[in-house]
């Protein structure tokens, strides 16, 4: 049996790593913008929502943008 190699073992640990905080900020960030939606809050707050939510995207964009960058900075 063959174990895995090192290079490889330490690549995947940083994907999960950045993937799962992209994740975590992103799910979070959605969670308030979509509460922000909610039918008790005061007219007018729609556009507080949407442009949480037009934030939140944008944050995760740009991490997949910086990870393309570094992605592409290795070789």
């Amino acid at each position: 049996m063959n174990g895995i190699d090192p290079e490889f073992q330490q690549i995947l640990l940083r994907v999960v790593l950045v993937g799962g905080t992209i994740m975590i900020v992103g799910a979070t960030g959605l969670f308030f913008a979509f509460r922000a939606f909610a039918p008790t809050a005061k007219k007018g707050s729609d556009f507080r929502a949407v442009v949480a939510i037009i934030a939140v995207l944008a944050v995760v964009m740009i991490g997949c943008f910086i990870l393309l960058i570094f992605s592409y900075a290795k070789r």
